[in-house]
């Protein structure tokens, strides 16, 4: 007959660091997986902002709105990046928002993570009732 006393307590000491890895991982997944979801939603938001406003103020209405976005849905972006480009074809004009940011690896130090660059885009159509030329 063996003893197996103490076997339990040996295998959770060795287990322990492994599992709280995998959690710290699980978190970093995670929160790269929300950010690009909160970073399209950005996007939108931008997009649809600067369809509403003359030409020469959809960049800085799309930025103001990203930002506002960004700011108010907690995504810890470092330094968002807002482009805005402008399409006109002979049916319709639209307006691309293209949003960039690098993730923050605050509190996954532990885990080696590395900051996550990220990017979303969105398009819409402009308003030409509404917008101001």
């Amino acid at each position: 007959m063996t003893r197996d006393e103490g076997s339990v307590a040996t295998e959770i000491v060795l287990l322990t660091p492994l599992m709280i890895i995998m959690l710290m991982f699980v978190v970093h997944a995670g929160r790269a997986g929300q950010g690009v979801n909160q970073l399209k939603h950005a996007a939108d938001q931008g997009a649809r902002a600067a369809s509403l406003v003359a030409r020469s103020r959809m960049s800085s209405e799309a930025e103001r709105a990203v930002i506002e976005d960004l700011s108010t849905s907690g995504l810890s972006c470092i330094s968002p990046q807002v482009a805005t480009s402008y399409a006109q074809s002979s049916m319709s004009s639209s307006v691309t928002v293209t949003v960039s940011c690098q993730t923050s690896n605050e509190g996954l130090l532990l885990l080696g993570a590395h900051t996550v660059s990220m990017a979303a885009s969105s398009a819409e159509v402009i308003d030409r009732y509404r917008a101001g030329g």
